[in-house]
């Protein structure tokens, strides 16, 4: 069975996920909740089809405990996170499962800062979860079931008017953008159109039913998104933007239809900010080295964390950097969002392609170049020895062990080697300026593989 971590529990319904196991979950978070001192609760979920049941278990949970529960509905993760810590909630949980296919659903639990549970508050949980016992857990037993869409327009308002407030709104708005959008008819369906309207964009939208009927894979990389490339082009839109069932992650397509790696989010965004005002960014160990050069541009510097939004959050605070993120098509903007927010995203890709009056074909082509390339190989040796005889292989590169092993080289081109969490694999994820130089490197890991 999964466990829960700081990406929170996700599990196939019917197997690893049921209205029990929510309900367990319900209740230790709500122990987690009162040993703090805190009694109101925000819960929102995806499009699922067993967010409903969840969320009944959850409810049921949180009555028991004695908490007040305010429930969102239909909404997105970003939206969760940034409105608990603007109306002072206790804490909160969001039910979604991200990009996993529909046959998945999970929790996500979120304290009353606005953050994902940290890796503390996810032991104590845990701790709350295993000491139940048939003596002290309530007897599940479901309640009528709430109604199933509450009205959260005043949910939705907050959150776009904190990204109108730190975007040029009137420079968008004048220039009328046609723009296409796949919300994989999800949480982000009904939001992301309002943001786009408010900005004067016309809006081609597609997969826009909040019912959970995903259309394409719901992870968002470009071999899912050929909807949305169409969709472009029919409509002759100037970018369009596909948003995962959370609707945390984006990734964009050009004018040409055609669906960017999913890297080029984050460094469109990071152009966004830094030309208008220059500071530091934080990426993951794994994340493109354009954004790095962007920064450099702009005379900022660039701190690597570990993998994890949580990580990434962490050190922007810690180094007091205006941006970051993931290359996965996450941006992490705090002057709005501690969070991953493709609604953020969304608002500072359009703001560049107004400011700089150019599409974004012509933007992405003024970036730097770069091959990346990723792998997985099923490993189930020792680490230890695999990462002392990389450092051999690569002795003449710069060594990084924060997250499993890094290596950078003087031409720009880098290797990050780690553990999966979830499968008895090694993920290789690298990059460089010619696709020949990319693909020595990953020949000598998997010869360093191979030997062991």
């Amino acid at each position: 069975m999964p466990k829960l971590n700081v990406s929170g529990y996700r599990g196939i319904w019917g197997q690893d996920l049921n209205e029990q196991i929510a309900f367990e979950f319900g209740i230790a978070f709500a122990k987690f909740i009162k040993n703090s001192g805190g009694k109101e609760i925000l819960v929102g979920r995806d499009a699922r089809k067993t967010g409903g049941v969840i969320f009944e278990s959850l409810q049921t949970a949180f009555k028991n405990e004695g908490l007040e529960i305010e429930y969102a509905g239909i909404i997105p993760t970003p939206s969760m996170l940034f409105l608990i810590k603007k109306l002072s909630f206790d804490g909160g949980v969001m039910i979604t499962a991200s990009h996993n296919p529909p046959e998945y659903n999970g929790l996500k639990f979120i304290n009353k800062n606005g953050l994902f549970a940290t890796q503390t508050e996810i032991e104590e949980i845990t701790k709350n979860k295993e000491d139940l016992s048939p003596q002290t857990l309530p007897v599940y037993s479901p309640e009528a079931r709430p109604q199933e869409f509450p009205d959260n327009a005043k949910f939705r308002k907050l959150h776009i008017d904190e990204i109108f407030k730190n975007i040029d709104v009137s420079l968008i708005k004048s220039k009328k953008f046609k723009v296409a959008l796949d919300p994989i008819n999800s949480a982000g369906s009904i939001i992301a159109q309002e943001l786009l309207k408010e900005l004067s964009c016309e809006v081609y939208a597609i997969n826009t039913e909040q019912n959970g009927e995903f259309a394409h894979e719901p992870e968002p990389l470009p071999k899912n998104l050929a909807q949305i490339g169409k969709a472009v082009l029919d409509s002759k839109s100037i970018v369009g933007f596909a948003q995962d069932p959370d609707a945390d992650r984006l990734v964009i397509v050009n004018e040409k239809g055609e669906v960017l790696n999913e890297e080029y989010t984050l460094a469109l965004s990071v152009k966004s900010v830094l030309s208008k005002n220059p500071g530091d960014i934080v990426i993951n160990m794994s994340t493109s080295r354009v954004n790095e050069d962007i920064a450099k541009s702009y005379g900022g510097k660039t701190y690597r964390s570990k993998i994890g939004e949580a990580n990434v959050v962490e050190m922007i605070q810690a180094t007091n950097s205006i941006m970051g993120g993931e290359g996965g098509g996450g941006v992490i903007y705090p002057k709005i969002n501690t969070a991953r927010d493709s609604l953020v995203g969304i608002a500072l890709t359009l703001e560049l392609l107004a400011r700089e009056n150019k599409n974004i074909s012509e933007i992405t082509e003024s970036l730097p170049q770069y091959v990346m390339k990723k792998d997985k190989i099923t490993f189930t040796g020792k680490l230890d020895e695999l990462y002392e005889n990389l450092k051999i292989t690569f002795k003449d590169a710069t060594l990084n062990t924060l997250d499993g092993v890094r290596f950078d080289w003087a031409d720009s081109s880098w290797i990050h080697v780690r553990p999966s969490n979830t499968e008895p694999v090694v993920r290789i994820i690298g990059e460089a300026k010619e696709e020949n130089r990319i693909n020595t490197i990953f020949d000598q890991v998997r010869l360093t593989l191979n030997s062991q």
